[in-house]
């Protein structure tokens, strides 16, 4: 494995390989360790840059399956979950970089340092594993409509809900099967 490179594994998928200087593997940060009790946290974060396009910070959720939205509460229940691990990323990524975590200078790769916050974009990128692409529609528009009132506070794109299943986030994402 190259130490300038990281691969995340999580429910049955490989993440990466990803610079190590643009993937902050959040879950597992001390950041997080620290703050961890009742607090549900994304998978990674990945900062991405395209020519002179505004940064685009993807908040990554992996899952191994999901509930079909016909089985309520628990369709409801996931929704919910997603949805707070993402707020509580892009949360933690912002209190660190806002220097409310004195540990933040330390842990935060380089690139999330210097992130122009006034800027930069988010996607919110869940990924589920082995789930078919017609059921994908339903999950992408609950989670859309969850996070609308914080998509529409911080101006982030309407698009920046994404929802995969492992076969579409392989072809247009770095993602190999464990």
């Amino acid at each position: 494995m190259n130490p300038e490179t990281i691969t995340i594994k999580e429910s049955g998928m490989a993440f990466g390989p990803y610079p190590s200087a643009r993937c902050f593997h959040i879950e597992k940060s001390p950041l997080y360790t620290d703050i961890r009790q009742e607090v549900k946290m994304a998978e990674f974060l990945l900062l991405r840059t395209e020519g002179d396009r505004p940064a685009m910070l993807w908040m990554v959720e992996a899952k191994s399956s999901s509930p079909q939205p016909k089985n309520e509460p628990d369709f409801s229940q996931f929704i919910m979950d997603v949805r707070e691990k993402w707020v509580n990323a892009l949360s933690l990524t912002l209190a660190s970089r806002l220097g409310r975590h004195r540990q933040a200078e330390a842990k935060l790769p380089g690139p999330f340092k210097t992130l122009d916050l006034s800027q930069f974009d988010v996607r919110f990128v869940l990924v589920i594993n082995g789930h078919r692409k017609d059921w994908l529609p339903p999950i992408q528009a609950a989670l859309q409509k969850s996070l609308r009132p914080l998509v529409r506070t911080w101006n982030f794109s309407p698009t920046s809900v994404v929802v995969l299943n492992d076969e579409l986030a392989l072809k247009h994402h770095p993602l190999s099967r464990t």
